[in-house]
């Protein structure tokens, strides 16, 4: 084959060849470094030169893909950290979801045209990543009846103005005056809502409820202050907010009267997503080679395997009442410690300098050169997120700062009653794993490792397994690193990976549906001994999502296979801060993808070493 400088090409031949180097130029510019720094040299050949071209067709396509989202779903959009509609909220007609729909059935059949196998291994994975993206869109706006079926949707805009105003994107006014004119047009959102929703899930409808209740009663003072520098200097401005606010509040009423007296009554959806829908998930979603039975029956193993690992920590904490009261019985003997409610986040600011420290000694992962802003929860926020919530950057901003919302007791509440969420959800040996799964070497770790990938496709993509997974080995490499001070604390490990487990079973078993919700809920009650409320807030998580809970516990299994399968090829060469670094900076790509692309960069290093 000739190379691109061989001698005596006909005149015609050296134009074309002129215009494909131009276009290879162009292609460079526009892509992630996926050739050599020595590729544009006089061995350049016609596949090198093809391949660049597809790898320039699909950053067409991924741009074309983000102003489709940036058009139909400005909401959306904003959370990719694309504010060009920052002022607008996505519509809930079914017009638009058609519209949008069809233009992803489009950009997926110009996808297609593209000869993925002539580009180079990097960008195949880009290829099928931005693929699946798609096939997940077209499905879930075909399939999943958003606008009929969750009235928890509409009340998304709440959630997403708070962070527009909490995280620092760009210019405070700018951001502000985008807040307020996104809040003018949330009531006539939830009329929209009165026009959609048709028998969803009683669960979802009494969701949805809570969320209205607590939003009316909580979100105008929970957002007063981050408001507060916009109006300050501008009378005029403060009344536009305070109108703004009272006719939210007025929307806010009327939407949970609507769904108490006319959507209730006639709630009876099925928010399972069946065996065809969770293998859906398992093979595109996360590119897995699994079927739902299979999970099922894995996550079943995995259940039993946790409870006998949890029973048999119970005895090396305390055999007598192991014997007597079983691993629950020594759970009640946790010490509850804690800090003061005043506290709690300047504990969990010291916590994770700590941790910074810790592991920066220990070499085993980098450090991670992103602010994190730890905040108190807003109230409105409660019923929906955990207590302690990971709020990652948004994906494509260049100006990164994460958040950790804390939930504390409210103010108001009764001693006792503050003093026992306190000593459940605060202890000393409880924040030292929080802060392990949360921060370091956690979720604020793996954000920053994955943001830093150059591929655009990566940072936007969504990869449960690897996600959930990464937290829950951060747990189990902090305490194999003797980062928690107390003995308590594997044993705490071990009841989460047992909850963990046991979500993963009713999740499988749920969307299969070999259980109803019913059947789930009495499982968390007998083997974890729940509560009813308990178990079936359980139940709500689990619904929201298929194939969810299932990912933490296949995301740490697969995890821990990668690390000994590099302890055992490796030997004492082995690099535990090298594989660490090299497993997250993959960005977001399913994890057999993360363990293919890991083997092949090795390999190529290894022939640069020889």
């Amino acid at each position: 084959m000739k190379t691109l400088l061989s001698p005596g090409p006909r005149p015609q031949r050296r134009r074309g060849l002129f215009t494909a180097a131009l276009l290879l130029t162009s292609a460079l510019c526009l892509l992630p470094s996926t050739l050599p720094l020595h590729a544009y040299e006089d061995k350049l050949t016609a596949a090198d030169i093809e391949g660049a071209l597809e790898g320039t067709k699909l950053n067409e396509v991924f741009s074309q893909y983000l102003a489709t989202i940036q058009m139909y779903d400005p909401e959306r959009a904003t959370r990719l950290g694309l504010h060009g509609s920052d002022s607008l909220l996505t519509a809930r007609s079914q017009e638009r979801v058609t519209r949008q729909l069809e233009a992803f059935r489009r950009l997926r059949a110009k996808l297609a045209e593209i000869k993925k196998d002539s580009m180079a291994p990097a960008l195949r994975v880009d290829y099928e990543a931005l693929d699946h993206m798609l096939e997940v869109d077209v499905y879930e706006m075909e399939n999943l009846g958003l606008l009929a079926r969750r009235p928890q949707q509409y009340l998304d805009p709440l959630f997403l103005v708070y962070q527009m105003m909490s995280k620092d994107y760009e210019d405070y006014n700018t951001r502000a005056s985008n807040a307020i004119s996104r809040l003018q047009q949330f009531p006539s959102v939830l009329a929209q809502a009165e026009r959609n929703l048709s028998r969803p899930p009683e669960i979802w409808v009494r969701q949805a409820m809570k969320q209205a209740n607590d939003a009316l009663n909580n979100f105008v003072s929970d957002s007063a202050q981050v408001f507060r520098g916009y109006t300050r200097y501008d009378p005029t401005l403060k009344v536009q907010v305070d109108e703004t606010m009272e006719k939210v509040k007025a929307a806010l009423a009327r939407y949970a009267e609507f769904l108490q007296k006319d959507v209730l009554p006639n709630a009876d959806g099925d928010f399972r997503a069946g065996s065809d829908s969770y293998g859906f998930y398992l093979e595109r979603l996360h590119s897995l080679d699994m079927t739902p039975g299979s999970a099922l029956s894995y996550s079943k193993s995995a259940f039993k395997k946790a409870m006998k690992d949890l029973q048999k920590e119970a005895l090396n904490i305390d055999a007598m009442v192991t014997k007597e009261s079983g691993w629950k019985g020594v759970l009640d003997k946790l010490p509850k410690e804690h800090p003061p409610a005043g506290d709690v986040l300047k504990v969990f600011q010291d916590e994770m300098d700590r941790s910074y420290q810790h592991f920066d000694e220990h070499k085993v992962v980098e450090f991670p050169r992103q602010r994190l802003l730890i905040k108190r929860m807003p109230g409105f926020m409660a019923s929906v997120l955990p207590y302690v919530h990971y709020a990652p950057s948004f994906a494509l901003d260049d100006t990164r700062v994460s958040e950790l919302f804390i939930l504390l007791p409210p103010d108001g509440a009764a001693e006792a009653a503050r003093e026992k969420v306190l000593a459940a959800s605060f202890n000393y040996a409880q924040l030292e794993l929080l802060t392990a799964y949360s921060i370091m070497p956690g979720m604020h770790l793996r954000s920053f490792e994955a943001s830093s990938n150059t591929s655009r496709i990566r940072r936007v993509s969504r990869q449960p397994v690897v996600n959930n997974g990464w937290g829950c080995y951060a747990e189990l490499l902090a305490e194999e690193l003797g980062y928690y001070s107390s003995y308590w604390s594997r044993f705490l490990r071990c009841y989460v990976r047992a909850l963990r487990a046991a979500r993963a079973y009713a999740d499988a078993a749920l969307h299969t549906g070999k259980w109803d919700p019913a059947q789930a809920s009495q499982f968390f009650q007998d083997n974890l001994h729940m509560t009813r409320a308990q178990a079936d807030a359980e139940v709500l998580k689990l619904s929201l999502a298929p194939t969810e809970g299932f990912s933490f516990i296949l995301g740490l299994d697969r995890l821990l296979e990668m690390r000994r399968y590099y302890q055992r090829t490796e030997a004492k060469y082995f690099d535990l801060r090298k594989f660490h670094t090299g497993f997250l900076k993959m960005g977001e790509i399913p994890i057999d993808r993360i363990q293919e692309e890991m083997r092949r960069v090795r390999r190529e290093e290894n022939k640069i070493v020889r």
